[in-house]
């Protein structure tokens, strides 16, 4: 099945128009969700940068954490394409000028694309007018003919001091579902008492952090001149539930609220006091250990600005987040000795 001509000037007008004039995209040449560099401890707003007028984005997360999943089965997934504010139409006018996509790129859809060109040669471009063109791309993880992407206009036309008239247009509603896809979170920090290799039959197991864990956020903004909108997803942990990997424990799971920490940012776990602690009730075997799981779940909200301490907005609500920590244990059993 040929992909619709619409589909066919998408994948062109990223691969051959947006790179001469200066945009970035972290080696894709697909007009894919724009590469960004990660600045722990960045201010609202600032610092960490993306690509050139596409999406930016500015994060407190680790490096090293992983994106973040839905905490439950939801049916929930952020925007596959949006339009961004990209040329001016002289801008715009030079880029499609000066294309000239080699035939292996276009393959068989040669004559849509000049077609397109020829199109908007007639409407000059639009320039004289007072406005921008505002390009489609695209998320490259996602299936684009199923989410309808290639069924969208390649560019839309916004005249100045209008907001765009289309779903796909950049909004602070998309931009914070982009941001929950770029958030990465930290495993839980996790402590054991006793320790993973030191478990002992029918002792608790008491859960603690090794360090309080603040909360994650990042914020996503048009990168484009003249252009204020952006909006902010903010990751708070909120509760641990653990779980001993066997049946052999009773409880075999026990979930915890977090509290804020005394005198420091961030939140704590201690279960040294709590009504449900892992107890494991039989020693593990030599060489199999269980795979002890602390889930953590992560309540998400969202601002329309750049500020993580915004007030939050209701609609779309995002899906709570959830990070893992997976480590095996050891039990062993301790002989009492009985003296007459």
């Amino acid at each position: 099945m040929r992909t619709s001509r619409p589909g066919v000037v998408v994948a062109v007008l990223a691969a051959l128009l947006i790179i001469p004039l200066g945009e970035a995209h972290g080696g894709d040449p697909q007009g894919s969700l724009d590469s960004t560099e990660r600045k722990p401890d960045v201010s609202p707003g600032g610092g960490a940068v993306g690509a050139g007028a596409g999406v930016r984005i500015s994060t407190n997360a680790p490096e090293a954490g992983k994106p973040m999943a839905p905490a439950r089965d939801v049916a929930w997934e952020p925007p596959a394409c949006w339009y961004k504010p990209m040329w001016k139409p002289k801008e715009y006018k030079e880029a499609l000028e000066s294309s000239s996509p080699p035939g292996a790129v276009l393959g068989d859809y040669a004559d849509e694309f000049y077609a397109y060109k020829e199109k908007r040669k007639k409407q000059k471009y639009n320039v004289g007018k007072k406005g921008t063109w505002w390009a489609l791309f695209h998320d490259g993880d996602r299936d684009l003919k199923a989410a309808g992407c290639l069924d969208l206009e390649p560019d839309l036309w916004v005249p100045e001091g209008e907001k765009p008239d289309d779903p796909h247009a950049l909004n602070p509603k998309i931009l914070a579902m982009i941001a929950y896809k770029k958030t990465r979170l930290p495993a839980p920090p996790v402590k054991l008492s006793p320790a993973t290799d030191r478990q002992v039959v029918n002792l608790d197991t008491h859960v603690s952090f090794k360090a309080p864990l603040d909360r994650v956020w990042v914020t996503a903004s048009i990168d484009y001149p003249g252009m204020d909108v952006a909006a902010t997803t903010v990751a708070t942990p909120a509760s641990l539930k653990v779980d001993a990997g066997t049946a052999d424990a009773d409880p075999r799971t026990c979930t915890y609220d977090l509290t804020k920490a005394d005198g420091k940012d961030g939140y704590r776990v201690d279960s040294k006091s709590a009504d449900c602690n892992i107890t494991y009730k039989r020693a593990t075997a030599k060489g199999a250990p269980h795979t002890f799981t602390a889930s953590l779940v992560w309540d998400v909200t969202w601002t329309d600005s750049a500020d993580p301490d915004g007030a939050p907005v209701g609609e779309p609500a995002l899906p709570d987040g959830q990070s893992t920590y997976e480590q095996p244990v050891t039990v062993k059993e301790v002989q009492s000795i009985v003296r007459d």
